[in-house]
Formats: C-alpha cells, structure tokens, sequence
C-alpha cells in the first residue's frame, strides 16, 4: 500500500497535525509551513504516527478530510490551513490578510538600474540576470583609414559622422 494517512503529535501527546503522504513524507521536515515549525520548535519535536495506510491517494484523501474533522470536533487545535484533502479546500483567507496583503503590494516599483556601459534601463533584477552579462557597452562605431596601401585603425568612436570626421582629418593629415 502506497499512501497512508499520518498524524503529527506534540511530545504531551497532543495532536497537531494530520497530513497524507507516501514514503518518508511523515517524517521529513522539508516544505512544511511556519506554524508547523513554530509548534515544533516551541515543544522541542515532535511524535509521528501512521494511522492507516490506503491503496489509492483518493482514499487516503477521504481518510484525512474525516480525521481532521474528527480531532477538531474533539477540540484539537490542528495547524492544518485546510479540511484536508487535495488542494486547499476548505481554506479562505480572511478579508484582514487579504486587506494586508493588498496593501503590501500596492505602489510597489521594482528598483530600477541603469547599466554603466550602454545606459540601457530596466528592472534591477532582470538586468543582472540576463542584460550585464551580454552587455557589450554603447555601439562604437570603428574609424579606420588606408594609408600607402595599409589599413590603420584609428580608434572607436560615439557616431558614425565623428568616426568619419576622424579619417578624413588622418588623411588629410597623412598626405
């Protein structure tokens, strides 16, 4: 059997949590929410105990939607967001956190950089990810200049009309 139905205890032996998992998932620490680590901090760890293992994740579901009804109805002050089961169900935010997190995001402007080479513009974190490192700086346009059969290289320049301007005046010069 794949799936079972789990319950985390505080070390009194008081219930906090019912989740579902496959594997070593009761066990682990990883991906848990804050309160889960806060309870388990404050007790100094916890218990883990497999109810019931299941043959489909359908069933393990049902299993936990009930379990987690079950201890509330006991009085049991579960951490679980949700009722149980897949997704959040059963979880709605309250209007406080939605006005907080509203207010949190509104007037927000990302931080917005200029690079030193070409002074192109742009958010600072999409700028250090992907434009510095292919900056090749402003475009130069090259002046160069044939003199008795060779070619010189006369230096990179803003415009085309100074890199111009710069070869006629070697010419002129070297003639």
């Amino acid at each position: 059997m794949m799936y079972y139905v789990y319950v985390h205890y505080k070390p009194g032996g008081d219930p906090f949590y019912v989740g579902k998992g496959t594997s070593g998932r009761a066990y682990t620490s990883g991906k848990r929410s804050w309160g889960w680590t806060k309870v388990v901090e404050e007790n100094g760890g916890l218990d883990v105990r497999i109810i019931k293992h299941f043959e489909t994740e359908e069933e393990a579901f049902d299993f936990e939607k009930a379990l987690i009804k079950e201890l509330r109805q006991q009085g049991h002050n579960l951490i679980n967001a949700s009722a149980g089961g897949r997704g959040p169900n059963g979880y709605k935010q309250t209007a406080e956190v939605r006005q907080r997190k509203s207010l949190l995001m509104r007037g927000y402007k990302y931080k917005t950089i200029q690079c030193p080479h070409c002074e192109q513009s742009g958010g600072e974190t999409s700028m250090k990810r992907w434009h510095f490192e292919k900056c090749r700086g402003l475009k130069l346009f090259k002046s160069r200049a044939t003199v008795n059969g060779r070619r010189v290289f006369l230096g990179n320049y803003a415009t085309k009309e100074e890199a111009n301007a710069v070869a006629a005046r070697f010419k002129a010069e070297a003639m």
